[in-house]
This record gives structure tokens, sequence and C-alpha cells, in this order.
């Protein structure tokens, strides 16, 4: 920014941007229209103004009203300007050339449209000099305003007396004297000090103004002095025979007694001159942080073409296809004009055709991954493209087949897993794994349709656990809930009795329906009578009834077997001959066992009358389960618990008629 003071207002202060910018409504409003065809060249619009932003005034006002109140900012009064647009162009030597020429609008803050017709050298200057390739090209606005010099402010003396008595000493008096003489004349009557010169005011050019000055006296002292005295009739002759140039002369008239004795010469004048300010910056710094792709643009000249632009959504992979046939058709009974082969590597191409007189017709052909399908390839109906960009989405014209199974009533505890083979006509067989991590899987087929899926389910237990396959079932539904073939398990609880002359106690438990068969067999060594859960698998459908039987190896090594019987009870007593019933209780430590509880063990302790049934938890042990065989007419049975508390205390709590299970809740809380 340029600013300056009002000659007669010093509160008033004229800015004047330095450089140029953009009309932006909100963008920079500049556009190159590069012609394509025969007719090279281009177009070049843009608006560009010189007028300040108003950050801009903002600083120049914070800034000049430090030292006092804020000044009025103002714009100077323009009487002309130009406006040019001219670049280098690079050839063997650097060569100036003007885009365009105009006057811009002084209105207000002076504002310039261009609007130039390039030829072909001016169109690639302005495309280069845009993207940065070449030297810059400028804008440069060139503005006149009126404004007044600084006061003429001169004095000058003359001794008059003085001056005439060096004239006449000199014989001035009878010899002509030519302008040159008495201007040589005032000089040394400067320089003697009989013409004083004093300069009152060194604004502006003082040596200029001085001579300025002297001019004028001079031009007075020779009016007062001297008579002009005309040239002879005949010039004399030079020595070389020419004529000498014609002279006036003067000649010194005024008498001595008749003069002043000195006289003094005021100067104080303003002058208005013409002032020229120039304002330029490059179309480069004109658009600043404007992507410049945005402001060049392309015509074709020559005969109307059209880009057609053919893209397939790149997922055609995942969709089981190779690849897609595009044929693109004027008209539906014409054979096609191109074929083109899209694949997820090149999922789109770009070509020119001669203007369509109708919409574009086109028709994909899916080409099937032959790892992925054995299916025949398809192709779509006809399709309409109302402008330049066919876009397919092979998802939608071949849509394929996602087929989910999910674990239902299933008991994924004692089953590894469910292998769930899926198989469609043309497709290849999929198997499916159920689980514990993942109780529902897909299946993909690129090309299955709507057609029936059969599905067999193989339900694969643990080691030691039973497996099972169901019969293939028909399936036309995208979804699958598979129920387990097998029922809610049954979880006896055997309890063996502390038989005194047994040494070996073992039991055998099964359950059947049909032509399944699931047995379990248990077996305690004296003096090991540790009650056992044994799980028995049945099918749906089955009753909840299972077989029994025991053996017995006493100390003598004598084997007693007995007879299989049915029970539909969860609870079995080994070794008992007569009636009797189990007690049981499940006790869970919270906290992760003692060593979580902050306590060195838990003694869990279950009695009934005379029996009894005991348990140590340590480290991180957390949960047991204790039994009594008992008579029909038992006493009540009576849970204890101690805990054995690191700081040295122990914890006793007891529980008439305990529930089945008994939960013990942090010592904190208790």
């Amino acid at each position: 920014m340029t600013v300056f003071y009002d000659h007669a207002d010093e509160g008033r202060r004229y800015v004047l941007p330095t450089a140029p910018r953009l009309v932006a409504d909100p963008l920079p409003n500049l556009s190159l229209v590069l012609f394509r065809g025969d007719a090279n060249g281009g177009l070049l619009d843009f608006c560009a103004t010189l007028a300040p932003l108003p950050a801009q005034l903002a600083e120049v006002e914070r800034v000049l009203s430090i030292r006092g109140r804020p000044p009025a900012l103002a714009r100077p009064d323009w009487r002309t300007g130009s406006v040019r647009l001219a670049g280098w162009l690079q050839t063997t030597e650097l060569a100036p050339k003007v885009l365009a020429m105009g006057l811009p609008s002084l209105v207000g803050d002076p504002l310039a449209l261009v609007s130039a017709r390039l030829d072909a050298a001016g169109a690639a200057l302005a495309d280069a000099a845009l993207r940065g390739n070449a030297l810059p090209t400028v804008v440069m606005f060139e503005l006149t305003m009126l404004g007044l010099m600084g006061p003429l402010g001169v004095e000058v003396e003359a001794n008059l007396v003085a001056l005439h008595d060096r004239l006449s000493a000199e014989g001035a008096l009878t010899t002509p004297i030519g302008r040159a003489r008495i201007a040589k004349t005032w000089e040394a009557a400067t320089r003697d000090n009989l013409i004083k010169v004093r300069v009152l005011d060194e604004s502006g050019d003082v040596e200029s103004q001085r001579a300025e000055a002297m001019r004028r006296v001079g031009e007075d002292l020779i009016s007062r002095l001297f008579s002009p005295f005309p040239p002879p009739e005949k010039p004399p002759l030079l020595d070389d025979g020419t004529v000498a140039p014609l002279e006036l002369s003067f000649r010194l008239t005024a008498k001595r007694e008749t003069l002043a004795t000195s006289s003094v010469w005021n100067f104080r004048e303003r002058r208005a001159i013409a002032s020229t300010h120039v304002a330029a910056a490059s179309l480069v710094d004109l658009l600043g942080t404007q992507p410049v792709q945005a402001h060049i643009r392309f015509a074709d000249l020559t005969e109307p073409r059209r880009e057609i632009v053919v893209r397939v959504e790149p997922e055609l992979a995942k969709l089981g296809l190779a690849g897609v046939e595009v044929d693109l058709h004027r008209t539906r009974d014409a054979p096609p004009f191109r074929t083109l082969t899209l694949t997820d590597s090149k999922p789109e191409e770009r070509f020119m055709v001669d203007a369509l007189d109708a919409p574009l017709q086109f028709r994909v052909r899916a080409r099937f991954d032959p790892q992925k399908t054995r299916a025949a390839d398809r192709q779509s109906d006809w399709q309409t493209a109302d402008t330049g960009l066919v876009a397919i989405s092979a998802r939608r014209l071949f849509p394929p087949r996602v087929f989910t199974v999910i674990a239902g009533a299933v008991e994924l505890d004692w089953l590894d897993h469910v292998e769930v083979v899926v198989e469609a006509p043309e497709e290849p067989r999929r198997s499916l794994v159920l689980s514990t991590d993942a109780r529902s899987a897909d299946a993909f087929f690129p090309a299955a349709g709507t057609r029936t899926l059969s599905v067999v389910a193989h339900w694969r237990g643990l080691p030691d656990e039973p497996t099972r396959s169901d019969p293939p079932r028909a399936v036309d539904d995208d979804l699958l809930i598979l129920d387990s073939p097998f029922a809610d398990s049954m979880n006896v609880l055997a309890v063996p009795l502390p038989l005194a002359d047994v040494q070996t106690l073992a039991v055998e438990v099964r359950t059947s329906h049909e032509d399944f068969v699931h047995g379990r067999t248990a077996a305690w060594e004296a003096p090991d009578r540790t009650p056992r859960r044994l799980g028995l698998r049945r099918l749906v459908g089955s009753p909840r009834r299972y077989s029994y039987r025991t053996q017995r190896v006493r100390n003598d090594g004598a084997v007693d077997i007995s007879a299989w019987k049915d029970s539909t009870s969860d609870t079995l007593v080994v070794g008992a001959n007569g009636s009797g019933k189990v007690l049981t209780v499940d006790v869970v430590l919270l906290g992760g066992g003692p060593v979580g509880r902050g306590s060195f063990g838990v003694e869990l302790v279950f009695e009934s009358g005379d029996e009894r049934d005991s348990e140590v938890l340590e480290g991180t042990g957390d949960s047991a389960t204790l039994a009594l065989v008992v008579g029909d007419n038992a006493a009540a049975p009576v849970l204890t618990a101690r805990e054995f508390m690191a700081a040295g205390e122990v914890r006793e709590t007891r529980w008439e008629h305990p529930e089945a299970l008994v939960v013990m809740p942090p010592p904190s809380v208790q």
C-alpha cells in the first residue's frame, strides 16, 4: 500500500494499492478457454480491480492512529488511465508481447474487465504463465492524477546601482549585448554578491526552483535596464564565408540616477502537475492459492464430438466375476460400434465419438470366474445412457446370493463345532463352520440366483462326545436357523457310598432313542468317594430317562454287578442297597477364589446327622459340589464355611437348610 498526505488537510490520507487483484464472487473471476481444432488460440476473461481490501485499510488506520486520532482514508481522483496485459515469449531473444489493452473504469476504485481474443502464441503464453511454466504475464494499471508541486519559495535581492556600474564599466552603454552575454553577467553578479538569492522553502526540486527564479529576475532586469537593439541590415560574414546567425541585441539605456538603490523579488507559487501511479501483478499472483485447473477449460471448434466414459464399480472379484464386457450401440438394432472389457485392474475407459442424435444404448455381459462358479455367462437387458457417463453396477445387474446359517438351539459347550455343507447348482460346494466363537456364517454364490440349495449339517462333538449328521434338506430362503438334533443334556450327579469292604466302585449309565445310544462310566478307587457329574446326550424327542448299573470289586476280589435299572433322577447313589436320598449343594466363591478374596483357603463342611462331606478350596479354586447320602428321615442339612484370612482372622458362616446353590460374596460385603 502507498499512503500520502492531502496538501490542505493533514487529517486526510490517500491510499493506493500497489498491486491489482481479481474480483471474486466468491471465486476469482478469471477464465481461460483454449480452442482445439483448426482455429487455434483462446479467450481470456478476467475482472481486476485496484481496490484495497478491508483488512489492508484496517491495518493502515491502525498504524496511522498510533500517533494521534484516526485519519480519514480516501482514494485519489483519477483523471486518466490504461490497463495492459503483457508477457514475454521465449524465442531466440526475449521479446515482450502485449496480449490486451484497454481503459479501466475510474468511477470509485479502478476496475478493468478484460476479454481478450488470443492468437495461438498468446493462448500458449497465457496457458504457460497460469501454470507457472513461463515468465510472468503481467496485468498493469497505469493511472494519472493531478497533484500540486511544492511552493516556489525563493527571494532575490539585486543592487541595481552596482549592476549599472558593472555594466557601464564593461562598455555596455555603447556595445550591443546578447541574451547569452547578459545571462553570464547575471551569474557573475550573483557570485560577486550583487544579486542575492535565498531559498525560503526547500520542498521539491530546489535547483530547478532557483533557476526558475533567476530566469524571471533576469527578464525583469532586462526590461528595466536595457532596450532591444535590432540586428544589422546585412549580417556579417564568418571566416568560412557563411553568414552569421542573426541575434537580437540589447543596449544599456537606463540612467544611473533614475534607478533605485536595490530591488527585491519574492517567488512563492504552486504548480499543478500530472502524477502517474503504476500497479502490476502477474496472473499467477492474481490467482493466489486457487487451483489453476479450475480456471482453464478447452473448447472444440471442430465438428462436435462427445466423450464417453464407461466405468464399472471395482468389486468384480468380490462378486465372483473375472470381468464384464460392454457393447455400445447407437440404436438397439444396429451392431455395436464399440465393445469394451472392464476388470478390477482396468475399471474405466474413455474415448471420443461423433455427436449422437439419440441416447446411447448399451448392454453388459458378465464373465464369471471359473474358479468360483461353473455357471454360464449372463447378459443384461438393454440400458440407456442419457449422458456421456455409462456407470455399471455388476452387483445390481447380476446380483449374487449370500446364504446365512445361524446356530439356534444348540449346546455348544460339549460340541466342538457344527460343519454345514451348502451346495447350489453349478456352484462349488461351500463348507461353513459354526462354533462358540462364530455362531453364524455366510456362503457366497456368484450365480446361484433363486434356485434351491441343499444343506447338510454335521454336529461334531468334543473328544468322547457323540457326533451326528442330519439328512440333506432343501432350502429356498437366504437364511437358515439350525437347531441341534440333540435335546438338552441330562447331567446326573453320581454319589458313591463309602463301603468298608469295597475296593473299587463303578457305575455305568446310558440313554438310547431309536438308533442313537450314548453312555458314560465312572469308577472310584477307595478311599476316593468324590461325587461326579455324568453328562448324558440325548436326541430331540427322547424321554428324560436313563439306565444304569453298578459294579463292586470287594477287597477279597469278588465282583458284584447289578442288573440294569431305569431312572429319571438327577442324582444317583452308587452302592446303595436300600432306600435313601441324596442331598447336594453347589458353593461358588465370588472374587476369584481364596487368593482373590485375600484368604489362604476356605473349608466347606456339609452335614446331616452323622453324614458329613467336606472340601477345602485353595488358590483360584472358586466352586465345589458337596453331596450326602441320607435316609428318608434324616436331619436337616447344615452348610458351614470357614475362611482363613491372610491377616490371621477366621470367618465362619453357617447356613441352615441351604439352597441347591450357595454364593459367598467377597469378605468386604459379608
